[in-house]
């Protein structure tokens, strides 16, 4: 069965743009093996966009998963 690990990152969106340097981080992390699985707003109260988490996602390495 394969194993995984996650990463959640928050980010803030401006003017409902996200800062066009978040591109150059999430192929960072693609780099790293991480993949996109999700993403959402996380500010349930008003239902506003301005903060978003994304989660990602990567097999466990076998040394770590032990």
């Amino acid at each position: 069965m394969a194993q995984w690990e996650y990463k959640i990152i928050n980010i803030r969106s401006e003017n409902y743009r996200l800062d066009p340097h978040a591109a150059q981080e999430m192929n960072r992390y693609g780099e790293e093996g991480w993949e996109l699985v999700a993403i959402t707003s996380v500010n349930f109260k008003t239902g506003a966009t301005d903060n978003i988490a994304m989660v990602f996602k990567r097999p466990v390495s076998p040394a770590s998963s032990s």
